[in-house]
């Protein structure tokens, strides 16, 4: 399991440098209001990068069990006539859709020139959505047949450019048309690589009979229906802020709020990495034996992650001003630290929430998740919108904290009981400790003032982490490899 995670990790982290070098290339050679306007076309395909309708999860909880039954060939010639048959023309449609939409949709920007270079790139937009969503179906396979490495070094090399191309482009062509042909070109390319990768860990995912069957239909969304449902509104619930604020505020202050809310968003991958390894092991919980040994892997997981996350997101809230300054400039930074802030709150708490997502869905009970999202799509879809109205994009960004936040505790209390009792108070404490420091920093300290207060924080979130988070065998286990380590180089 740790070698699958660090593969995990390291596929959704290698892109993160490539990022921080090509946003402030894309704000100085094509304008913060494009880069604000591209945030939006980002926030976007990653919408549809998640609204697979849940077929991805469905299809990796699928290979997993026919893996552990012995039936792989049979449970892949269907999922290959699902796939031509059913998951092929929805794309389509979905695709049509946003073509005859695309007219409406530009119209939310005001500014004449973004308004018109987005309407000349929208047929790309829309084209890029099948090919985002088949994409993630051979993704699910392969997590499925647990193949992280090939499936990492595809997200390190794809992943990286989705922020390289635009960069690139941009020195000769600095307009979002552009840059937007070129991220889709891309993704088609991501797609070929994703089915060659199919196809040399199994040629049966690809090629074979491929029946037509109305029952696979109503089989594959009895399996995956609720959580069809939760996969549709959690990401809806993830980038409508940026949809909404579009409508609202400048695409300036739109790029002050997407590369802050971004920049705090790809920490989310170190948890996101844990629970999609863990997501096919809860798929394998059949009885109360089963759950039993898988609830304390969940717990321990819980824990890992609150230990690593609680001092990254320290990190973040000490150095959101003087980091901010020195990345995009101090006009940026004087607009944008206060977001970093508090979204590094909700980060921290939304880390945890990964696992209990993954339990619920993988142990079967994505109706449950399903029906908590559609409780909280409707008040927070109203409360962000008043939040955005009297207080801009800090409104915004307080709503999403609350509204992460208060889905963690949910979600946690729909989970393993015993879990629930001991993880509650670790997330309470470590989200009051980042507010506690966002509140005492602020960009009128000197540079003394924040050297001090960020030192003292960011030890004393190592201290919790490690006496409070970390689970007290990992401690051991963390020593006695230190140790090894200064031996070895002593």
């Amino acid at each position: 399991m740790l070698r699958f995670f660090i593969f995990n990790l390291l596929g959704n982290i290698i892109p993160m440098p490539i990022a921080l070098i090509c946003v402030p290339v894309i704000s100085h050679h094509a304008g913060v209001d494009r880069l604000g306007a591209l945030g939006i076309v980002w926030a976007l395909v990653g919408y549809f990068s998640f609204l697979d309708f849940g077929l991805s999860r469905v299809v990796t909880r699928r290979v997993a069990h026919a893996i552990e039954k012995g039936r792989l060939f049979e449970e892949l010639c269907e999922l290959r006539g699902f796939f031509l048959w059913w998951a092929i023309p929805v794309m389509l449609v979905i695709a049509l859709i946003l073509l005859i939409a695309g007219p409406w949709i530009s119209r939310i920007w005001s500014e004449g020139q973004i308004a018109m270079e987005i309407a000349s790139a929208w047929s790309w937009i829309a084209w890029c959505v099948p090919i985002t969503l088949a994409t993630n179906w051979f993704r699910g396979m392969l997590e499925g047949m647990q193949q992280f490495g090939r499936l990492n070094v595809l997200r390190v090399v794809f992943g990286s450019w989705n922020y390289a191309a635009p960069a690139i482009i941009v020195f000769w062509y600095p307009n979002l048309e552009a840059m937007i042909i070129t991220i889709v070109l891309w993704r088609f390319l991501a797609l070929i690589a994703h089915l060659f990768a199919c196809v040399l860990v199994e040629r049966q995912i690809v090629f074979g009979v491929a029946p037509r069957k109305i029952g696979s239909l109503s089989n594959f969304f009895r399996e995956g229906g609720w959580m069809t449902v939760s996969n549709v509104i959690s990401p809806l619930m993830v980038y409508f802020d940026r949809f909404l604020l579009a409508s609202m505020v400048p695409a300036r202050a739109i790029a002050w709020y997407v590369v802050s809310l971004e920049l705090m968003m790809r920490t989310s991958v170190i948890p996101g990495a844990l629970a999609s390894v863990l997501f096919p092991k809860f798929s394998g919980v059949h009885d109360a034996a089963e759950e039993g040994v898988e609830a304390n892997l969940y717990e321990r997981g819980i824990r890992i992650i609150g230990s690593i996350m609680l001092p990254v997101c320290a990190i973040a809230v000490v150095l959101s001003y003087g980091g901010m300054k020195l990345w995009m400039g101090e006009p940026f930074a004087i607009n944008s630290y206060r977001i970093i802030q508090i979204i590094a709150v909700g980060i921290f708490v939304n880390s945890v929430a990964h696992f209990p997502f993954a339990w619920i869905q993988g142990v079967g009970r994505s109706h449950l998740t399903a029906r908590l999202h559609l409780a909280e799509l409707p008040l927070y879809m109203a409360g962000l919108y008043f939040a955005a109205l009297n207080w801009g994009i800090l409104g915004a960004a307080w709503m999403w904290t609350i509204r992460v936040s208060l889905d963690c505790m949910a979600l946690l209390w729909v989970g393993p009981a015993a879990v629930r009792r001991k993880i509650l108070p670790f997330v309470c404490l470590g989200g009051g400790f980042l507010l506690a420091i966002g509140f005492l920093g602020g960009a009128d300290l000197s540079m003394f003032e924040r050297a001090v207060l960020g030192t003292v924080s960011i030890m004393i979130a190592c201290g919790i982490s490690w006496f409070i988070f970390l689970p007290k065998r990992d401690r051991k286990v963390l020593v006695k490899l230190s140790w090894s380590i200064t031996k070895i180089f002593g």
